[in-house]
């Protein structure tokens, strides 16, 4: 058997050191033909009864790869299987041996393009490539798939035949529309130098098609120019390049790159995935004109782009419609915290539904550039008897943050907390038991009175937190749902607000103002707060006015705001103009096929007297109610179950909760994660909005409801180790 040794190649600071191919019998490799990201890619024989057959193999890194790696390896030849074998790479099998892993491909003269890569390419080269490129991304679309992952190593050219395909599928999503919550950037998926703005977490974006065209646009940059548009140092210079930074022109550093080629890829690079393409086929339209142009007249005329780059499929636009007031009032406070250290609060309010949350995450951007942490939690209804439990899943994200650093890094961080936690570190390890990774195990607590215990309490936490928020990184502190805080959680951010020390923090606070009476203990602490010097900005988010709705809709649906004017009037009607509504009433025309899309005449129609006649209601946990209803009954069972849990949770609690495994709850869940109402990720959950909950939890029949909290409560406490019981008191006896 075959067996390649060597250190292959250092590109995007990755390096290959030993592959062996030894243990997959009837194999054997030849030679290299790229690295991409945790894998190795090479041509080898296959040994058959017809001889050797030439094959390609993909092959994790490394002898004994992490279990998500070959994950990967499976799932993508999954998905590719259904592709045409013309424009993907095809899949033969999936070899499995001991503790190997390979995946065989179809053999072809293949050359990965970053070989090709490093000066300017020629004009017509590049179009041709480019056109292959475009092609191949629609067939993956048309598979309702997102690569999410498009770079130079994964496009490979048939140099025999002239065609292109693309590889690398194996973080592909089968989702059209991927929720993407805020990330750790070491723990991003793709990779950095091509990742979209939305891809990096910072942007409350989903990720859909469009996350794909940004990728390439960097891949077409690097072709054209012979470099990357962006050059970063580290983890979050990266990120902040793709949410903030612009790169100059490709036509501005090569002058012979005609002006519309240059457009094109800027196009492609845009920061919000609505002034992107929509489509590959008005992006292979626009490539083909060029070539066409520079084949027949060796110029480039300028022509529009995007003439023939209307979507097919419904996209709800990820922007903020008519907030730009209020954005600029929160980035200001942020602004003024970061430069001048003084803490302060910003407090936003508004009806469910209004965006409060949407709002808040325009602070990635500015917290990005200077390198400053943003972490949020939210209160839960349900989960309103645990005391600190959203402050301490806010700080559970900077750790994870931090562990993902290096280890010089993480070196530093522990010094610094130590100093700082001095002999009571046991008090934060016992609410977040990671930190106890960062600075060892720690002496147990003193036992004190209960009044001095909480005062020492505070000044610990207090402490803790002065480690993070400092000059050179401030920190956003984002709690939403603040009318369900818990007075435990109330007390303790008081006292880190009004402490004298407290400095380069900035508390975001976003709270249903019809849920707030005077009588509210957070309108008393707020009272009393207003009494100090501390800053404090108020922003009451309202619906959208007109102007803003219609410019939603004739986004949502590629029109003019002009022709989407009817139909915003009959939203307007429906919904009170507020976002989530809108956009769950817009969803559901879509769904029901009383707004679609007309493939022959190219364009978005509606009738706006059929919609008139439907009997939607107007109330939106009834609208909501409506639409559960329609999914499958194991997926409603399902989101009761997970209603009476909370907000967020985690896959294996939920699966253990209805006595299945993870992957048949998972299964269970799919509608709902398709229609957008569940958001997953590899190891938990989260409703949409408070709304959706509400929705599942009311299918519950009344008469069912205590004992299905009882039942819930019974199981985890059944299956929770004695030993860690104290740590999950408070959560089994808010569910029961």
């Amino acid at each position: 058997m075959g067996e390649i040794r060597g250190n292959f190649s250092k590109r995007q600071g990755c390096s290959f050191q030993i592959i062996s191919m030894e243990n997959i019998p009837g194999y054997t490799a030849l030679t290299f033909i790229c690295e991409t990201g945790d894998f190795a890619v090479y041509r080898a024989l296959k040994e058959g009864e017809h001889g050797r057959e030439p094959v390609l193999l993909k092959v994790p890194a490394t002898h004994r790869p992490l279990p998500a790696v070959v994950r990967q390896l499976e799932h993508e030849y999954e998905v590719t299987r259904k592709l045409d074998p013309e424009l993907i790479v095809r899949p033969i099998r999936l070899e499995r041996h001991a503790n190997k892993i390979a995946l065989v491909l179809e053999n072809g003269a293949y050359q990965a393009l970053e070989e090709g890569l490093g000066a300017p390419m020629e004009i017509k080269r590049f179009l041709k490539i480019a056109i292959g490129a475009a092609a191949a991304l629609a067939e993956i679309h048309r598979h309702d798939l997102v690569h999410k992952d498009i770079k130079p190593q994964n496009i490979l050219l048939d140099e025999e035949t002239g065609k292109v395909r693309i590889t690398g599928l194996g973080i592909a999503s089968r989702l059209p529309q991927v929720p993407q919550a805020v990330q750790v950037p070491g723990l991003l998926e793709g990779t950095l130098a091509y990742m979209s703005p939305e891809q990096t977490g910072r942007m409350n974006r989903v990720i859909d098609c469009r996350t794909d065209f940004y990728s390439l646009g960097v891949t077409f940059y690097q072709m054209l120019t012979g470099s990357l548009p962006f050059h970063a140092g580290d983890l979050l210079e990266w990120v902040h390049c793709h949410i903030a930074r612009f790169p100059p022109s490709p036509s501005t550093l090569v002058a012979q790159i005609p002006e519309m080629v240059s457009e094109i890829v800027m196009k492609l690079l845009a920061k919000v995935a609505e002034a992107r393409y929509q489509s590959a086929a008005g992006l292979r339209f626009d490539l083909e004109k060029c070539l066409a142009l520079w084949e027949s007249t060796g110029r480039m005329d300028r022509f529009v782009l995007g003439e023939h780059d209307i979507p097919d499929r419904f996209q709800i636009p990820q922007k903020l419609y008519g907030r730009e007031a209020e954005a600029a009032k929160l980035l200001s406070a942020f602004d003024r915290v970061a430069v001048g250290g003084e803490p302060e609060i910003v407090m936003i309010s508004g009806y469910a539904g209004i965006g409060k949350s949407a709002l808040v995450q325009e602070l990635h951007k500015p917290i990005v550039s200077r390198r400053g942490f943003f972490i949020s939690g939210k209160f839960d209804q349900v989960k309103r008897d645990i005391p600190y439990s959203t402050i301490v899943l806010g700080f559970r994200q900077l750790i994870h943050q931090i562990l993902s650093e290096s280890e010089e890094r993480v070196g530093v961080w522990k010094e610094q907390l130590q100093a700082a936690l001095g002999s009571n570190g046991q008090l934060i390890v016992d609410l977040m038991p990671e930190v106890e990774w960062i600075i060892g195990k720690q002496p147990p607590t003193i036992e004190l009175p209960p009044s001095q215990a909480q005062h020492r309490f505070h000044t610990v936490f207090q402490n803790f937190l002065h480690v993070f928020a400092k000059a050179e990184h401030p920190l956003a502190l984002f709690l939403d749902d603040l009318q369900w805080i818990d007075p435990a959680s109330l007390q303790l951010l008081k006292y880190l607000l009004t402490d004298p020390d407290t400095r380069y923090l900035l508390l975001v606070g976003a709270y249903r103002d019809n849920e707030v009476s005077a009588s509210h203990p957070l309108t008393a602490m707020m009272a009393e707060i207003c009494k100090t010097s501390l800053p404090v900005c108020k922003i009451v988010l309202g619906p959208f006015f007109m102007v803003d709705l219609k410019q939603f809709v004739a986004d949502a649906l590629h029109c003019s705001p002009e022709r989407s004017g009817p139909l915003a009037q009959l939203v307007h009607e429906k919904t009170g103009s507020n976002p989530f509504f809108a956009i769950q009433f817009l969803s559901a025309l879509y769904q029901d096929r009383l707004v679609f899309f007309d493939s022959r005449g190219e364009v978005w129609r509606w009738d706006i007297k059929r919609i008139q006649e439907q009997r939607y209601t107007d109330n939106i946990v009834d609208f909501m109610i409506g639409k559960l209803a329609r999914l499958p009954d194991v997926t409603q069972s399902a989101m009761q179950v997970a209603a009476c849990i909370g907000h967020e949770g985690a896959i294996h609690t939920l699966a253990l909760i209805c006595g299945k495994s993870e992957t048949e709850t998972l299964r269970d869940l799919w509608e709902a994660i398709c229609e957008g109402l569940i958001l997953a990720h590899e190891k938990g959950y989260r409703f949409l909005h408070d709304r959706v909950q509400q929705a599942a939890y009311a299918l519950i029949p009344e008469s069912r409801r205590r004992e299905t909290h009882l039942r819930i409560g019974t199981k985890l406490l059944s299956h929770t180790p004695p030993p860690r019981r104290w740590r999950k008191i408070f959560l089994i006896s808010s569910i029961s």
